[in-house]
Formats: C-alpha cells, structure tokens, sequence
C-alpha cells in the first residue's frame, strides 16, 4: 500500500519537459526567424526569451507546445512579446 503514493506521484511527472538542448534548439530556430523582421539581434532574442517563457508556463511538456504552435501565432500572450521591438 505504500506503493500507491510514489506511483501517483510519478504519473504527475512531466518526463517531457523542456530540456536546455529543446530550449536552445528553439531559440535558435526562433531567433534565425526572428531576424527576418526585427530591427537587431537583441530585439530577436528579446522576443524570442519571451515567447520561450510564455511557453514554457503554459505548456511543461514540450510535445504539448509543439501541438499547440499554430495557435500561438493567433494568441495575443505570444503576440504581446512583439510590444517594444523595433521592426523592420
């Protein structure tokens, strides 16, 4: 019986959460994309930390925020990380 606990505990576990290879992976990837419209690198970056923040609150689990991209372009929380940047 006192197996049960462990075993809830376990299944409540996130053995998919971001990685610093998956983190750095997509800052890369988002930072390349980032540059084609903003101003600097630091405004890429800047934007690219915040979407990554905002990610990572909303969805622990990685293959769950992979699902969930094409919503983010929609979803004013990601849009709002644009707020400040200068563009091109």
């Amino acid at each position: 019986m006192r197996k049960l606990p462990i075993l809830i505990l376990l299944s409540l576990c996130s053995c998919n959460k971001w990685s610093e290879e998956d983190k750095d992976a997509w800052k890369q990837a988002c930072n390349e994309n980032a540059e084609h419209w903003t101003a600097t690198p630091e405004g890429a970056k800047t934007y690219c930390d915040c979407i990554l923040d905002k990610m990572e609150k909303k969805y622990p689990d990685i293959n769950d925020a992979l699902a969930h991209t094409a919503e983010m372009a929609t979803d004013t929380t990601y849009i709002n990380c644009r707020n400040g940047i200068k563009l091109k």
